[in-house]
């Protein structure tokens, strides 16, 4: 393929905690994202537990930040 090409992709998730698939398991599916062995819960949606609702943020490494929606030009930092 010609030149390296990076795409990315917003996926905008709600859940603040693991989802476990059989009561009694020990590893449980991430839910918020942001865990780093995905698809296994890593205890990252820690990271949540401050959000207010109806906000939209953006995680990236150890660093959030609250997202504006602008309806006429799109998403803004």
């Amino acid at each position: 393929m010609k030149g390296d090409l990076t795409m990315a992709r917003v996926v905008i998730k709600e859940a603040k905690g693991p989802y476990t698939l059989q009561e009694g398991d020990k590893k449980k599916i991430c839910m918020c994202g942001l865990s780093d062995n995905q698809p296994f819960c890593n205890g990252n949606h820690g990271k949540t537990k401050d959000e207010e609702e109806a906000h939209l943020y953006h995680y990236e490494g150890d660093s959030r930040k609250e997202v504006r929606i602008e309806e006429t030009t799109g998403v803004t930092g």
